[in-house]
């Protein structure tokens, strides 16, 4: 979030103004209050003067009328920035580009006027955008919040609240959930990718899955059933990857054997198709041991038969389906690791260095407290990756990235080192 520290979207500064003038007047009455007491215990202590001298004093016109104007005329001034950057952010422009958002446990789904659907919110860069922000029936309480661009709106199952801002700088901002929603609410983390307005034209009016893709290659084809999990949040519970996360794991869940309860009686039960079915439309029936109850709502009217039976259909191959997709995705694990939230991909400056063009070229950089020129090729790459503050970048600093090693394969680090050649 530190990239937005000084605001992006066009009212920004209004808002942080009116932040200030309301931290600044605190802070001026504290110090007078404040001020005032330690002197008044210095004077009036009582080494210095006696019980009898002291004095009742019952009214004081001029005191009165002094702690009556101008605190009225300090809430007045407060009112008056508070009341204007509002305005300013409530007033949404006609000419926008309209998007629909969707607050669901536990992520964020983005819907764009010509029927893309993204969980990273993808803008140009100097164009108003208007949000339509709700939540989905029968979930809870969201609130969608982007700290760079000074927005924060509750999203309420059934209602839909607007917002807009206009971000005048490209980058990566984060977007969080401010309303305690559950166990993964912490976890409900999205970004808003504010690019040239080029690249969005060109991603907007192809098959490309997100802009960062390369020219000209579409995306492989993901299967119908693990769309309907994700457009359905179903994957912010079950990890694919055999991980226990709220619920159980998808991966080879068909065909496996699980411990059920069912009207308080634990029992056997094999994962088969109707076993599927039957979890998704009565979550509650039969609960996995090791699990609590209550925490899925029923997929019944809100998945027809034909996506119950891809996703079963998923269930049965994803993991063949996994084996025969291409192993790294550079991208993917770009994103999945944060690195696009310090590093752009357009040639603007965030918290590090810019992934365009890096590949091949010369960079000033401090290491052992000597600043030395080198080349950016595979080695210094994969160094970089491993050791990031082994060698520091001329204007910027340590320590605000993490070493990747063990955290990245070799494998992926290579993919990543293969796409830096080609950006």
């Amino acid at each position: 979030m530190l990239e937005g520290m000084e605001g992006v979207s066009s009212f920004a500064k209004d808002v942080d103004l009116a932040i200030w003038v309301v931290i600044g007047m605190s802070l001026g009455i504290f110090v007078i209050v404040v001020g005032v007491m330690f002197y008044f215990l210095y004077k009036y202590s009582a080494k210095r003067h006696r019980r009898d001298q002291i004095k009742n004093i019952e009214h004081n016109l001029v005191l009165e009328i002094m702690w009556t104007v101008i605190p009225t005329f300090l809430l007045g001034v407060m009112f008056y920035y508070g009341y204007t950057s509002l305005k300013v952010m409530r007033e949404i422009p006609e000419d926008n580009l309209h998007v629909k958002v969707t607050g669901q446990m536990w992520f964020w789904t983005h819907e764009y006027p010509n029927g893309k659907v993204t969980n990273d919110l993808y803008v140009p860069v100097g164009v108003n955008i208007k949000l339509d922000i709700g939540a989905k029936l029968n979930d809870v309480l969201h609130s969608y919040y982007v700290p760079a661009f000074r927005i924060k709106q509750d999203a309420v199952p059934g209602k839909v609240y607007s917002a807009w801002f206009r971000a005048d700088k490209t980058g990566s901002y984060d977007v969080l959930c401010a309303e305690y929603c559950g166990t993964r609410h912490s976890y409900m983390l999205s970004k808003i990718h504010v690019i040239d307005k080029e690249r969005f034209d060109t991603w907007y009016d192809s098959d490309q899955k997100t802009p960062f893709d390369e020219p000209g290659v579409l995306v492989a084809q993901e299967h119908p059933g693990l769309a309907h999990l994700e457009a359905n949040g179903c994957t912010g519970c079950h990890s694919l990857d055999g991980s226990v996360v709220v619920g159980p794991s998808f991966q080879g869940i068909f065909g496996r054997t699980f411990n059920v309860e069912e009207g308080g009686t634990l029992k056997e039960v094999l994962a088969d198709e109707a076993y599927l079915k039957r979890s998704i439309l009565d979550p509650d029936g039969q609960i996995v041991e090791g699990f609590s109850g209550g925490m899925m709502q029923s997929y019944e009217g809100v998945l027809s038969d034909e996506q119950i039976d891809e996703i079963v259909d998923y269930f049965k191959h994803g993991d063949t389906l996994a084996q025969e997709a291409p192993a790294v995705d550079a991208m993917d694990i770009l994103n999945s690791n944060g690195c696009t939230g310090c590093h752009s991909l357009d040639g603007s400056v965030v918290v590090g260095p810019s992934f365009q063009g890096i590949f091949g070229r010369t960079l000033k950089v401090e290491e052992g407290g000597t600043l030395k020129e080198i080349l950016a090729d595979e080695a210094y790459l994969k160094r970089s990756i491993l050791d990031p503050d082994g060698q520091i970048v001329e204007g910027f600093s340590g320590g605000m990235m993490q070493s990747y090693e063990g955290v990245l394969s070799d494998e992926e680090i290579q993919a990543l080192v293969e796409y830096f050649k080609g950006l």
